[in-house]
């Protein structure tokens, strides 16, 4: 049943901010209820750039925001516009794609797969030397760790219990998700792409013209030369050869789980860990594992460090490619739509007091909750 709509902006506590369209439809899909059906009761700031969106998660009102463009300085102009228009937020959530890294510790993330932040880096600031690139790493030059209360949220939820009811809550909300949009005209948009597009490639192996294929003249001349058409050309087209693919044991078994007529092989994964974020797009696999190595990062993305010391963060983005040179767009609208879904899973775990302080519920998160009116 429909809630009475909050009285003005100092009521909104919650932000959910995309990078891309793509994102920021999922984003929509998971609101429960919007505000602004006709018009924009709530307004902004004078000066306020950005165009929002108003909603609601269970008893949470939500702002939308979708970025102009991507990258950390317009992230950073967005976060500070959107603070100044909804003073009391107490969370802003950054939904969407990134690239992953392949494994963490002993665990394989595969494409769709959710990654939480627990931190972020800012990979490309530092400085160039003839011998490579050093990044600054100073106390100063770092970013901040999260603030107190965001800590408190991601201990709770990275909790053993708390994580498994994270996941499942997640699979059911992008299972309902896919059926409403299948019957709204989206098609298959948001459907699992499909276990055997789920490739990854040896980090060594160029996304390239290769010679059994084709005779262009630019990649033949070496390994590391890459004509410019093949960069915009799929694994199909250039014949990226499938004996250079890596195998991934999580894989099979989604496999047999399909084979066996059980959906739950498209569930995403919930990892947890720190963000590498930058205004370079990673399209090296070399590069990512070696800043993966180096740093610690688990995933990429390009606006984490504009709004990460803005405002109180939390990153939470599918996994839509692994960061190497074989990226294709294939996955992007499943990723966006598994990270919506567990953007909206944390959102009902948290309550606030009258004091506007954020705290964990104590319920669990199987609650069915129609969205998509």
């Amino acid at each position: 049943m429909p809630c009475q709509g909050p009285s003005g902006r100092e009521d909104f506590e919650i932000a959910l901010v995309c990078a891309l369209e793509t994102e920021f439809e999922a984003a929509c899909l998971v609101v429960e209820q919007f505000w602004d059906g006709g018009e924009d009761f709530y307004g902004k700031a004078a000066g306020d750039m950005n165009s929002y969106r108003t909603g609601r998660i269970g008893r949470h009102n939500i702002v939308l925001l979708l970025l102009s463009g991507m990258g950390k300085v317009r992230a950073a102009h967005a976060a500070a516009n959107l603070h100044s228009s909804f003073t009391r937020l107490r969370l802003v959530l950054l939904v969407g794609g990134c690239a992953a890294t392949p494994r963490v510790d002993d665990a394989e993330i595969l494409l769709g797969d959710v990654i939480i932040s627990t931190g972020v880096v800012q990979y490309d600031f530092g400085r160039k030397y003839p011998g490579g690139f050093v990044r600054k790493d100073s106390a100063r030059d770092n970013l901040s760790k999260p603030c107190k209360e965001v800590e408190n949220i991601l201990a709770a939820l990275q909790v053993s219990n708390m994580k498994s009811l994270l996941a499942e809550r997640t699979a059911g909300l992008l299972l309902r998700l896919q059926n409403t949009t299948a019957k709204h005209g989206y098609g298959i948009k948001y459907q699992y792409p499909g276990i055997r597009e789920d490739k990854l490639y040896e980090a060594t192996y160029r996304h390239k013209h290769h010679v059994a294929i084709t005779d262009c003249s630019v990649c033949s001349q070496s390994d590391n030369i890459v004509c410019d058409a093949a960069l915009q050309t799929p694994c199909e087209d250039l014949g990226c050869e499938k004996s250079h693919l890596v195998y991934r044991k999580r894989l099979e078994e989604k496999l047999q789980i399909c084979q066996s007529g059980d959906i739950s092989h498209q569930n995403p994964a919930i990892f947890f860990g720190i963000f590498g974020s930058g205004d370079m797009v990673m399209r090296s696999g070399e590069d990512r594992d070696a800043l993966a190595d180096r740093e610690k990062v688990i995933a990429f993305e390009m606006e984490a460090a504009g709004i990460w010391e803005e405002v109180p963060s939390i990153i939470i983005k599918g996994a839509f490619d692994y960061g190497d040179s074989h990226k294709n767009k294939r996955w992007q609208a499943f990723a966006s739509a598994t990270a919506a879904c567990a953007a909206r899973a944390v959102i009902e775990q948290l309550a606030w007091t009258d004091r506007g302080e954020s705290r964990l519920l104590s319920r669990g998160i199987g609650m069915e909750i129609p969205f998509i009116s």
